[in-house]
């Protein structure tokens, strides 16, 4: 049976431990909200990458966090923060790690990031910097952990408007029958799309295939052993076939679609529904902003008699090797006061449409009573872990290439299937 989030609403996210993420029960010790009262640090320049978007930075405000935190506790010390795209926080890094310069002091990123950057020795394990007691989602990896969350989730969700739909479809027949209806009733609306999915990334491909898992492995993509790859199999061939017919056979999606376009399109009030993540709920562009009461989040419509799950990690702090002395010392004292104050933690999470990381955030009023919080939730609740693992990586990229041939039709789902097999097994190797 595979592992996953289960239970009713925000209480989803309390229980399970995971190969790659370790959730903890509640403990009775709760970190400090600031240090004050302890000795005075040095001042130091920071350097912060991060994946999130400049817009979602400014929303938050860590740049003032950072700044009133340090007058009191390391005076003079700054703050610079870089945002990058997630993938570039990824190359970079091991470009700048390898040249020996440049490398920041700490990032906020993406669990699946902790396997290559373990593989290649350039961030630190964080067991002896932090009490991981009250955290609910940490990165763990061979024994050590390497991660500790800003926010839990970072996960799809069908994201609808509600102007549009009343009731999101529970089912993929549900959800084919809708769109052809919408098509119908916005026939005069240019360039209308009743449901948008990314046709390029492999992060929209894996959560349908974990609807159609007959061994029960615990991640469907991974053979048991959770390293050897098993992508040419009914679950990779069925689910390229079902985003084949969505946009050929179907026809209730656009001709061509990347992150832009779910994004802006369905934002622009020009398509219904849209497969998305938490991270687009946020910031002065975000869902919230541009659909505020009419928008509304729910899980993956059900495919094949079981339920998508969408992969289930968040945002994490991961601190290169390269961070040492007083600018190790500064970024520990910041990041344990700046991931367990709860009047931050709101500002960056249920402000921004995400789920806390910190298990006494989840006691806030502003946490237990938002509805959208309680959606996405539920949304999160029918999810499984996202391995961690640097093998994972040949997976998203064998997947993500052959997603991009069936859509464009050059290949049938049954050859990308083996094909992307193929490319895994390959990438792998190169990897011992």
């Amino acid at each position: 049976m595979r592992r996953t989030f289960k239970s009713l609403g925000v209480i989803a996210l309390l229980v399970a431990t995971t190969a790659g993420l370790t959730v903890p029960a509640f403990a009775a010790n709760v970190h400090p909200a600031t240090t004050e009262g302890t000795a005075q640090l040095p001042a130091v320049d920071l350097i912060l990458w991060t994946k999130e978007s400049p817009e979602f930075m400014t929303a938050i405000d860590m740049q003032g966090a950072f700044d009133e935190w340090a007058a009191e506790n390391a005076p003079g010390s700054t703050l610079t923060i870089e945002t990058k795209d997630v993938e570039e926080v990824r190359t970079e890094l091991q470009t700048v790690a390898l040249a020996g310069e440049g490398v920041p002091d700490f990032l906020w990123t993406v669990a699946d990031q902790a396997g290559p950057f373990v593989e290649a020795g350039i961030i630190q394990p964080l067991d002896d910097l932090f009490t991981m007691d009250d955290y609910l989602n940490t990165v763990n990896l061979n024994g050590q952990i390497w991660g500790i969350p800003f926010s839990a989730g970072n996960h799809l969700m069908l994201i609808y408007n509600k102007s549009m739909i009343d009731t999101p479809p529970a089912t993929v027949d549900e959800l084919v029958e809708l769109s052809q209806q919408l098509k119908e009733e916005h026939a005069d609306v240019e360039g209308f799309v009743p449901f948008l999915f990314s046709q390029e990334e492999s992060f929209w491909v894996f959560p349908w295939m974990q609807a159609i898992n007959p061994d029960s492995v615990p991640f469907v993509g991974f053979a048991a052993d959770g390293v050897t790859p098993d992508l040419n199999n009914q679950s990779l061939i069925d689910t390229y076939q079902l985003l084949y017919d969505f946009k050929f056979t179907d026809e209730i999606t656009a001709s061509e679609c990347n992150y832009d376009c779910l994004d802006g399109f369905f934002k622009d009030g020009k398509a219904a529904m849209t497969i998305n993540g938490d991270w687009s709920l946020g910031g002065e562009t975000g869902m919230i902003a541009a659909l505020g009461d009419d928008l509304g989040l729910a899980p993956f419509p059900m495919f094949e008699d079981g339920q998508p799950a969408p992969l289930i990690a968040g945002t994490y702090a991961m601190i290169p090797t390269a961070t040492t002395g007083d600018n190790l010392d500064v970024v520990q004292a910041f990041l344990e006061w700046y991931t367990t104050d709860t009047d931050q933690i709101l500002k960056y999470t249920v402000e921004q449409g995400r789920l806390p990381g910190y298990l006494p955030a989840f006691d806030a009023p502003e946490v237990a009573n938002d509805p959208l919080t309680a959606e996405s939730a539920a949304a999160l609740s029918t999810g499984v872990p996202q391995p961690v693992n640097v093998e994972m990586r040949c997976l998203f990229d064998g997947v993500k290439q052959e997603y991009q041939a069936v859509m464009n039709g050059s290949e049938t789902p049954e050859d990308a299937a083996a094909n992307a097999q193929s490319f895994a097994e390959e990438c792998i190797a190169e990897l011992e």
